[in-house]
This record gives C-alpha cells, structure tokens and sequence, in this order.
C-alpha cells in the first residue's frame, strides 16, 4: 500500500503486531545508521536518540536531533531517519485514538531529564516493547508542555537546488559560492538562486546558514569549545556565529548548551 508524496510512491510501513498494541517502541543498535528512505505509519511516531544525533526529513523539512530533542511525526507524514553512528535510537509508535496531543503538523520537543529516563526504560536494545498506559500517559505529560519553536529547515523542492542541499548538509562548512554550485550543475546562478528561494522560501545565503546552525546543535551537545564548533559548521569567527545562533534560537550557544538544548 502506498501514499503519493510530490509525485513519488510513498511505502505505507505497518509493524508486525501493530494491532495489538496502542503504543509501542521500538530501540535499535549503536551501528544502525537509519535512512530507510521516505515512508508513512498509521502511527504517530516520536524519534529520539539516546546518544549520538539523528536528521529526521518529515514532509518537506529536515531538523538535526542530538539527545536533547526528539520530534513527534503525526501518522501519514512521509519522512525518514539518518544516524550519525555510533547513535541510540528510540522510538516511540502511538496510535491516533490513543494519543491525547492533537498535533497534526511535525513537532519538535525538548528531551528533559525525566523523558529521556522513560524514553530509556520502555524498550531494550534492538528490539520493541509495547508500552504500558500508566507510562504512556506520564509521556505524553512531558510532551504536551515540551514543544520548541520550529526550527525545521525546509528542503527544496527543485531536484538540482535539493542535490546541492544535500552536499551541504553532509559538509556544512563547504564555501564553494552559489556560482560555483551553479557551474557544477551546469545552469544559470540566477536560475539556482530562483530554485532556493520558491523551494524553501530562503535565499540560498540564509538556508546555507540555518544549515550550518543546525550541525552545529550535537557539536555544542558533545562540550565542545564554541571557537571549534564555529569552524566545523563553516564560520570564519565565533561573533559570526554567535550571532545568527542567537537570531534563531534566541540564546548563544553557550547559553543553549547550559539550559540543555534550549529546554
């Protein structure tokens, strides 16, 4: 069975013994490194990582997940998981009619201390547990009052500006200028340009940096020196940085790192 995402067949993926259970979830080794490709559950589903970072893509957005983060996917949405190894992922499948949170759009939410020791108790690795109603109902207590603001990064829809998307998600700090990308592809600078902005919404100068801000989010988790995670993400000074890491998350990295990933 399948659903129709932007013309491509979207595979419907059902759980074996989904029936019998309103919630469950489901762990996964250190070595999995996810990308599974684009596929829908009838299930809600909110993915966390114990350890190590996730890129979740979920409709026409993309967001970075270090331990502090997870983000609820409502059933039906086509999305998909990739893991920085070595990573621990866990997720937790819902049923619609068991699921008090009336959230019909992806959700992020900051992981608190007690989440995340929920989240760790209800499945052992590499395998799925269903998830008891006392214990579903003290998640999604958690939940309901941990919603972020939407920091999603919005993938093109142009499958030439979506391929230079991905190289700089997979190098963040690449500076090859939008010309450049333009040259390599063989089309207009002003036709990339074009392809950014109606994809996304964002001139490709601004994409590239939300980017950046988001690769930056496991380094910061991981302690290391903002001067290091700066040149990593592609920054040539920490004031840089520093300043577009406050326009879109409205507090500096340090601050960020300190309230746990802004909780």
């Amino acid at each position: 069975m399948t659903l129709l995402d932007a013309g491509r067949q979207v595979p419907l993926v059902d759980h074996a013994g989904s029936a019998e259970h309103e919630a469950w979830t489901c762990t996964f080794g250190p070595d999995e490194p996810g990308g599974w490709g684009a596929h829908v559950h009838e299930q809600h589903q909110l993915v966390w990582t114990a350890a190590g970072s996730a890129r979740v893509t979920a409709g026409r957005r993309s967001w970075v997940l270090p331990a502090s983060r997870a983000l609820f996917v409502p059933g039906g949405v086509p999305h998909d998981v990739v893991l920085r190894v070595p990573a621990a992922l866990h997720c937790l499948y819902v049923w619609p009619a068991a699921c008090p949170l009336g959230w019909t759009e992806p959700a992020l939410v900051t992981v608190s201390p007690l989440l995340a020791a929920l989240l760790r108790s209800l499945g052992g690795p590499g395998g799925s547990s269903p998830v008891a109603a006392q214990a579903r109902d003290v998640v999604f207590h958690e939940l309901a009052a941990a919603r972020l603001p939407d920091d999603g990064l919005p993938v093109p829809t142009d499958s030439r500006a979506a391929w230079v998307a991905a190289q700089l998600v997979e190098q963040p700090a690449d500076e090859t200028p939008l010309a450049g990308w333009a040259q390599r592809l063989r089309v207009g600078e002003s036709t990339l340009r074009r392809a950014f902005v109606a994809g996304t919404g964002l001139p490709f100068s601004e994409w590239r940096s939300r980017a950046r801000l988001q690769a930056a989010l496991p380094l910061l988790e991981r302690g290391l020196p903002v001067a290091a995670v700066a040149r990593q993400v592609g920054y040539g000074s920490v004031n840089g940085f520093t300043a577009a890491f406050r326009r879109l998350h409205g507090s500096t990295p340090g601050s960020w790192r300190r309230a746990g990933g802004g909780s």
